[in-house]
């Protein structure tokens, strides 16, 4: 097992005393109730994946297009997808 020495150095300093200490020393702990992470606040509901090859220009022009009005790709590939299918239905 390894052997540790004491500490070396400046000691830490006596705690405040209860009256000098703010507020918040004194009020119980309390947990949040349901813990809510950023991962779960960005989850989308996507799980499956979808790798495709296309061409240069297209990669770049859908890239563009989802840049320039704040979306992902994979959003602007659903709007059109959605659109596709409500234009077959009217036909």
């Amino acid at each position: 097992m390894a052997q540790f020495k004491p500490r070396q150095g400046p000691k830490l300093p006596a705690p405040p005393a209860l009256d000098v200490a703010p507020q918040n020393l004194r009020a119980p702990e309390i947990a949040p109730s349901v813990a809510v992470d950023g991962r779960s606040l960005r989850a989308t509901g996507r799980t499956k994946q979808l790798a495709t090859r296309v061409r240069e220009d297209f990669y770049d022009d859908l890239k563009v297009y989802a840049a320039k009005h704040h979306l992902k790709i994979v959003e602007v590939l659903e709007q059109g997808f959605k659109l596709l299918t409500e234009k077959k239905l009217e036909n």
